[in-house]
């Protein structure tokens, strides 16, 4: 596991309804998918906290502290819990935490205490298993195991506490991109904005913006915090000083949104039409590229938008393409005049990248545009990021992983007694095969996936791939080894030994309780081994809409933050991905 970790603090202003829950997701899966391990800590949902109070007055003038916390504090704890929800949806790891359950303890008044103490070790061990923790803000609970509460934005109080108590990054996510010398929203005075600001500022101009208490718990601590908008790669930072300020001449936050082509409107690509119009400040869909219009205008896509000549398209220039389709042509071609037009080009079609990603990288960098695909392997688990960043540090030698979510599926079944035909039907109902399930039987499906992440962790992908099929003679081997407390795993494996890659995918006995025998479903998992033989590993939802949206949806904001408007803009003062 990653030893980095950061608080990401998402407060009222910014889930301003349950319609905001993806884009905290968005946010939290940016740094999960960079290697980060995540403390997400929440404020409650909109208003909840006023009409919380409201009730509470409404039956008495003075509402009785103790009972008064505890009615207040479930706000958060349902802005946690739903956060919690949408993370497993888009198929993050996640758990969400009582702040009783980590020991965070406060001592003081019932509505305006302290924070006192937590349970390191605790939320070290939970970081093991998940890549997530979330953890709601505002409250803490006294020796006695009451509730109390931390004051007027007091989430802010709860991060800052959890980061210096784990030694971690902290980031203050707000409606706004920073602090400001003045009010933002007045364009007119052109403000600017701080990069950086010492306590005694942050104190006098961003006392709206960031709760008192938690500066003065920052200044105390000698520790820092960033404040931030969602998806920006820029900050301010909280820290012991100096104060720092923009140039009048920086335009921050004013961009126009990017240009975005996708290519179908599938499974994926409906969720990604659906994301990117609810991100109507970083992206524009300019046309969306079907087989027939029918279909979508019933499912509300506007006529304009729909587009089925591809002569037509090729003279399109967006500034991004997404490429949600599922076989290599038409996309080849299309990705192939993209590129060649320097856009952008975002990829989840695992058969365009297997067979033609080295030609179409190689493309891309001559041209100054970028190929991405992340989604193109594991869906929602960061195989290739996992991967690119252990390269980084030197050699690899071995690449195990799962990165068939069907066969799990089935093989389950198969190990419950269902016969394989009738596994294979149940799967495709479920929606985790598709109704040619050919491709993730054969391994046609994982070995493919295992070219593309060979080629990231050596340089080289395998001359062959060794598949095994999932037969009948596959479906009662997994019955016989469920017996035995086992489970059956088809397993994609790549070794590199003096420069040969020797890659096969075949199906392995693996241990209940080990990291590939605890998947279910669409999960999979991936292995990455140094020459030292330390194991770096990841998981998460592989496959349908919302995983794959996600990582989608992490290339298209990772384009937006390095290549986009206003991009580079003061990123090395904040250490911003």
């Amino acid at each position: 596991m990653s030893e980095k970790i950061i608080v990401l603090k998402f407060g009222s202003s910014v889930l301003r309804n349950s319609a905001d829950l993806p884009n905290a997701v968005h946010e939290i899966y940016r740094w999960v998918r960079s290697g980060f391990q995540v403390i997400t800590v929440v404020s409650a949902i909109g208003d909840a906290t006023d009409r919380l109070l409201a009730d509470a007055r409404a039956l008495s003038g003075v509402p009785e502290p103790f009972a008064t916390a505890e009615l207040l504090a479930t706000g958060e704890r349902a802005s946690a819990a739903l956060i919690g929800i949408a993370l497993d949806q888009a198929g993050v790891v996640a758990r969400v935490l009582n702040p009783r359950e980590i020991g965070l303890t406060v001592a003081g008044s019932p509505l305006d205490s302290e924070l006192v103490s937590v349970d390191v070790s605790h939320l070290h061990r939970l970081l093991t298993d998940y890549s997530v923790l979330v953890v709601p803000g505002f409250f803490g609970t006294d020796a006695a195991g009451r509730t109390h509460l931390l004051g007027r934005g007091g989430s802010d109080l709860s991060a800052v506490f959890l980061a210096h108590k784990l030694n971690a990054r902290c980031r203050l996510i707000k409606d706004v991109d920073g602090v400001y010398e003045s009010d933002p929203s007045c364009v007119d005075a052109h403000p600017r904005r701080f990069t950086r600001l010492d306590y005694r500022d942050a104190l006098r101009v961003a006392g709206q913006l960031i709760q008192p208490k938690a500066v003065t718990f920052l200044r105390e601590q000698e520790n820092c915090a960033e404040v931030a908008a969602l998806a920006r790669p820029y900050a301010s930072t909280v820290h012991p000083g100096p104060t720092h300020l923009t140039t009048p001449n920086v335009a921050i936050g004013q961009a126009k949104p990017l240009k975005v082509l996708l290519l179908g409107l599938g499974t994926v690509g409906f969720g990604v039409y659906q994301r990117l119009k609810a991100n109507a400040d970083f992206f524009e869909i300019v046309a969306c590229v079907v087989r027939g219009r029918g279909k979508y205008r019933r499912l509300g896509v506007p006529d304009g938008l729909l587009q089925t000549d591809l002569e037509q398209v090729l003279d399109l220039r967006p500034d991004i393409v997404v490429d949600a389709l599922t076989v290599a042509e038409p996309s080849r071609q299309l990705v192939d005049h993209f590129l060649q037009a320097r856009c952008q080009v975002v990829s989840a079609n695992k058969a365009l990248i297997a067979d033609h990603g080295v030609v179409l990288t190689a493309l891309a960098r001559s041209t100054g545009s970028r190929l991405l695909y992340s989604a193109a392997v594991g869906g929602a688990t960061p195989v290739i990021e996992l991967v690119d960043r252990v390269a980084a540090q030197g050699p690899i030698t071995t690449i195990v992983a799962v990165l068939n979510g069907t066969c799990n599926v089935v093989l389950d079944a198969c190990a419950e007694g269902s016969p394989l035909d009738y596994s294979v039907r149940e799967a495709q109902a479920q929606g985790f095969a598709e109704s040619d399930a050919t491709d993730d039987l054969s391994g046609r499906d994982a070995a493919r996936k295992l070219r593309i992440v060979s080629r990231h962790a050596f340089g080289v992908e395998p001359v062959t791939i060794e598949v095994q099929i999932l037969d009948d003679g596959v479906a009662r081997r997994a019955t016989e080894v469920s017996a035995m407390g086992k489970r059956l795993r088809q397993i994609a494996r790549a070794t590199c030994e003096s420069g040969r890659v020797r890659a096969q995918v075949t199906f392995e006995v693996v241990d209940a309780h080990s990291q590939f025998g605890k998947l279910s479903r669409e999960w999979n998992a991936v292995e990455v081994i140094d020459t030292s033989g330390k194991a770096h590993s990841a998981a998460g939802r592989g496959a349908g809409r919302w995983p794959t949206t996600e990582a989608i949806l992490a290339d298209l904001f990772s384009l937006y933050r390095t290549t986009g408007p206003n991009s580079g803009s003061d990123r090395q003062n904040t250490g911003a991905i």
